[in-house]
Parts: C-alpha cells; structure tokens; sequence
C-alpha cells in the first residue's frame, strides 16, 4: 500500500469513526427504505375485516382490500400479525364505502358522449396507534382509475382495482407509519 493509499483509508477510517455515535443515536427509533418510523415498542398490528358498503362494486371486494392490506404491512414492516382474535400494537378497522363511475371527458364531436370514464373508489379507514393517540385516524382514503367510455367497467375492473388499492395502500401506509 502506497502512502496516498495509507492516508486516504486513514481519513476514512477517522471518518466512520467520527460518524459511529451519531448512528448509535438513532437506534431508538425504527428507520427503513420504505420511510417506517415506529415506536420500538411497536411490534404487531392487527387488521379486522373491511366490509363493502359500496351498493355497486364486487361483492367480494372489502375481504380482498384487506387481505391486500395485510399483506402490504407484512411485506413492508418488520410488524407481525397479531394473534387471531387479539388487537395489535397498531390496529386497522374500516369500509369500502365509494364506488363509482363517472363520465369524465367529452367526445370531440359530440359533447353529450363521454370518451373517458373513472371508476372511483373511496376506502374509510380508522386507525388506532396504542401508543401514540395522536398518530390515530379516521379518514377517508380515494382513487380513481380513467378508462375508455367504449368499454364496461367490468371488463377493466380487475385492473382498476390493483391500481386503485395499490394507490390507496401506500396512502394508508404513508399515513400511518410512514411520517411522509
């Protein structure tokens, strides 16, 4: 090793070294890439069923929002489900309570023909944090999802409703632990 070499991984080394206490510091509060900020003492988190009070969407679209819901706190914290039957450090509790479709554009040549339609759909959510009360909630969550008037909304359903949960998901995620 040359003696440029030597002082070069001399500063480094002093650098980290420097640099150690400050990370330290930061242990007592649960940082990640996807923004969590959780209390430490922050461990399970429990979702109930979601039910759909929205009179024209799937039947079976509240029981999918939340196993989406559980699957994406699963997939993007260290948090664990809580044991069937027991609430969570975090709890999740709500409605699908908006679906609708709606004329958005109008054609060029016809003003009374829509070309653009959105399928909207809104999700109301109450969150409880156990240990902080004030980053609890109760809220109301929306997205859309534009599509060709040509087509039934049936026929884009599927695919409306990933994106438009995904959206929602993130939102949900972002408000409740993610301090975004």
């Amino acid at each position: 090793m040359n003696i440029q070499n030597k002082q070069l991984f001399r500063r480094v080394s002093v650098m980290l070294i420097c640099l150690l206490p400050f990370l330290h510091g930061c242990a007592g509060v649960n940082f990640t890439f996807t923004g969590v900020n959780l209390d430490p003492r922050i461990k399970t988190f429990s979702v109930e069923t979601f039910y759909n009070e929205a009179p024209d969407g799937p039947s079976n679209m509240g029981i999918d929002f939340t196993e989406r819901l559980k699957d994406y706190f699963l997939r993007n914290t260290s948090l664990k489900m809580a044991d069937s039957g027991t609430k969570g450090h975090l709890e999740f509790e709500g409605s699908i309570n908006g679906y609708r479709v709606t004329p958005i554009s109008p054609g060029a040549n016809d003003l009374e023909v829509a070309e653009q339609q959105r399928l909207t759909v809104t999700v109301k959510v109450n969150f409880v944090n156990n240990f902080d009360d004030e980053k609890s909630f109760n809220q109301a969550f929306s997205f859309y999802y534009d599509f060709p008037a040509d087509q039934n909304v049936q026929d884009v359903e599927n695919e409306a409703l990933d994106e438009i949960f995904e959206q929602i998901l993130l939102d949900i995620f972002n408000k409740s632990v993610a301090d975004w």
